[in-house]
């Protein structure tokens, strides 16, 4: 076993934690086919490209490559109704919803969305921070009116010039360090 994450990556991350059983009786996770058709049910962010950002469903900005983790910004799959009739793990019971929010709301079937926005983390982010973010985890940045890299360590030393066409990033602290 790895680091703290690693009893979450078994079951994929996904649903609540809690309650016992068999994974027959009980499935837990889905499968990446529904994963998938789950995250482009989502609502697309506004500005943001489609694949790497979405809203989870009390409205919640979630990364792509933040699944199973504590961030404000990490998201895991949910079962909307914990255990659907003949225990059927379908993209209709399935939705995203922030990390936080998920293991609030645990395998209760209902909790209403004006407590699940309670359990969400207080923090709105920036464009510019989303840049930022995008940068880190993906190593460029693609939204409309905007697409940019992140520079190597040789670029930014002026030992490279790059012959990637595409523009290299601008940091917004750029000017304070």
């Amino acid at each position: 076993m790895g680091g703290p994450s690693s009893p979450r990556r078994e079951n994929n991350g996904e649903g609540s934690s809690g309650g016992g059983g068999s994974s027959k009786e009980r499935p837990r996770s889905f499968d990446e086919k529904t994963r998938l058709a789950c995250w482009r049910k989502a609502a697309v962010v506004a500005g943001r490209h489609p694949e790497r950002w979405r809203q989870d469903a009390v409205g919640n900005i979630v990364c792509r490559r933040f699944w199973s983790c504590h961030g404000c910004l990490c998201y895991e799959y949910d079962h909307i109704v914990p255990f659907s009739r003949g225990g059927e793990s379908t993209v209709e019971n399935c939705q995203i919803l922030q990390t936080r929010v998920n293991r609030s709301k645990s395998d209760k079937a209902w909790v209403d969305e004006a407590e699940m926005r309670g359990f969400s983390c207080d923090i709105k982010f920036t464009d510019k921070e989303l840049d930022i973010i995008e940068m880190a985890a993906y190593g460029d940045v693609i939204r409309p009116g905007k697409q940019c890299r992140c520079r190597t360590v040789a670029e930014m030393l002026g030992q490279v010039k790059s012959k990637n066409r595409v523009a290299a990033c601008e940091l917004p602290d750029k000017s304070t360090s």
